[in-house]
């Protein structure tokens, strides 16, 4: 009985141990992830307005920043909303007609910030498919709670895509997230509507 009772305290101690070791290293798997976010979000270079970005599928210069009473299609903005609108020139490097640029570019000094919508200026109207090596001036706006505190300046990011021609999947060639190229601050100015609009 003495050596059973004996076995089993050296189980328990030994169990202690395991979770003891377990525990230290999920904190250093957690802390060494920290850090290399922290890391990434360092390396990825901040671009003055207007400088054109290399965003592999699209190329991207992010202009003005407001906020605007208006969409760029002459509507009010949602009651009970606020919206902030990014002018950009926008072109699509693919060899194809695309419309997935939703998640190009992100607020990220704004929480829970929605994607937004994006209007090609020249028509005043939703952009759909953008045409290849056809640069457009976009206007994406995200609408955001009327009570919604906004800063002074909008902390953008823009978000890569990079072709490869086989994935890892299907073997097939297509267009894959690579995170954010670059960061871009504007400062936010407080238009009540969009130029020339009604």
């Amino acid at each position: 009985m003495v050596g059973n009772a004996e076995t089993q305290a050296r189980r328990g101690r030994l169990r202690k141990l395991i979770a003891g070791a377990g525990g230290l290293v999920a904190a250093g798997l957690s802390l060494g992830y920290s850090m290399y976010e922290r890391r990434e979000s360092e390396l990825v270079p901040v671009v003055e307005a207007k400088k054109t970005i290399d965003a592999g599928r699209w190329q991207v210069a992010l202009e003005s920043a407001r906020i605007i009473a208006l969409t760029p299609n002459g509507l009010k903005v949602t009651p009970r909303k606020q919206a902030v609108a990014v002018e950009m020139r926008l072109e699509n490097l693919s060899a194809e007609s695309s419309n997935i640029y939703g998640d190009l570019i992100k607020l990220d000094n704004i929480k829970d910030a929605p994607r937004p919508a994006f209007y090609l200026d020249r028509d005043r109207d939703l952009l759909g498919d953008l045409q290849p090596v056809m640069p457009e001036m976009v206007t994406a706006v995200w609408e955001l709670p009327a009570d919604a505190p906004v800063p002074s300046s909008l902390d953008l990011s823009v978000h890569g895509e990079a072709f490869r021609p086989r994935d890892n999947l299907y073997a097939a060639p297509g267009w894959f997230a690579k995170g954010a190229v670059a960061r871009v601050v504007l400062p936010l100015s407080g238009g009540a509507s969009v130029e020339g609009a009604p």
